[in-house]
């Protein structure tokens, strides 16, 4: 799961800069609150893919060993029992994002707690 929290973590950190970048009236902290309640595209495009490549998608997948971590497989049990078979058969982009989504309220919260 570090390899997922990892990614999740900077490509919150690219919203939030972006952001930041073009309304100067929003905060670090309103940001990520924002962003607890709504992730947007922060993870993928309208398509539900953040690569846009199902190839780029299953490497890293497979390089952070994501289908067979316990902590990911856990994230997914909360949701139901067949939430991870029924997305693993979406393919490897809805995958990956949906795996981002799911922990994007921990990495979120982590982010906000280093705020105050």
């Amino acid at each position: 799961m570090e390899d997922y929290t990892k990614l999740c973590r900077e490509l919150i950190e690219d919203e939030v800069s972006e952001v930041l970048n073009y309304d100067k009236d929003k905060t670090r902290k309103e940001l990520l609150e924002d962003l607890l309640e709504d992730t947007g595209n922060t993870f993928g495009n309208l398509d539900g893919s953040r690569t846009m490549s199902t190839y780029d998608a299953q490497q890293f997948i497979d390089k952070s060993g994501a289908i067979w971590d316990e902590d990911i497989l856990n994230l997914f049990s909360v949701i139901g029992d067949d939430y991870f078979t029924e997305t693993l058969k979406r393919g490897a982009e809805t995958l990956d994002v949906v795996i981002l989504e799911l922990l994007s309220h921990q990495v979120i919260s982590e982010m906000l707690e280093e705020i105050k």
